[in-house]
């Protein structure tokens, strides 16, 4: 999240596209949020739904850039695990479970 300077690399291929600088504001901070929002259990679905443009455009970087065979392997278990996630659920040890359960 602090350095923005390796995120403007990965973004190097793509600077010339108008937005560059909305997508690397988006960026940090929906990992941020959403990784300790995932990791809680809360909003699990909307917060995966906010990760998965991130997720697909990490796929494309490698497509598009130089290609880096860990980052995508990464990229794409990730990618899968949300979209598990994104219709499974968060599960029964979650604050989303916890919360439905105290209505």
């Amino acid at each position: 999240m602090f350095d923005s300077e390796m995120l403007m690399n990965l973004f190097k291929p793509i600077q010339n596209l108008a937005g560059v600088m909305i997508v690397i504001h988006y960026v940090a901070p929906a990992h941020f949020i959403g990784g300790i929002l995932i990791a809680f259990g809360l909003l699990t679905r909307w917060t995966i739904i906010a990760q998965i443009p991130i997720l697909i455009g990490a796929i494309a970087i490698n497509f598009v850039g130089e290609m880096n065979s860990s980052n995508l392997i990464k990229a794409i278990v990730i990618f899968l695990i949300c979209l598990f996630f994104l219709f499974y659920g968060s599960g029964k040890r979650s604050a989303d479970y916890y919360f439905k359960m105290q209505q």
